[in-house]
């Protein structure tokens, strides 16, 4: 018998965390609660959903464009409605450019 039939499959599928808990988010940002509820404030954020036991979660998007507007603050000095703005904009920015690279079969940089 070779050793190749000793060997066992496994085939593990990795599922992304889609959701983080408030706790969690203000956490990995090193924020507290009074930021965060700013973001909320200026929309920068969008609001949680919450679990069956009442938890603001808070889907992995949010996570990314608040590191993103937390940098912006931090680093540049910018307000929280330029920030809303900025992202925004960023946003408008990544949909146009996917349109495009769709229309003209342009790989994804």
């Amino acid at each position: 018998m070779s050793q190749d039939s000793d060997i066992e499959f496994v085939q593990a599928t990795f599922f992304a965390k889609e959701w983080v808990e408030e706790e969690e988010l203000c956490m990995r940002l090193g924020i507290g609660y009074d930021v965060l509820q700013t973001c909320l404030q200026w929309d920068i954020i969008t609001p949680p959903i919450h679990n069956e036991k009442g938890v603001p979660l808070y889907h992995e998007t949010a996570v990314d464009r608040l590191s993103r507007g937390l940098r912006l603050h931090r680093d540049l000095g910018v307000n929280w409605a330029g920030i809303a703005i900025i992202l925004d904009l960023l946003d408008q920015l990544e949909v146009m450019e996917r349109r495009i690279r769709e229309q003209t079969g342009q790989p994804e940089w």
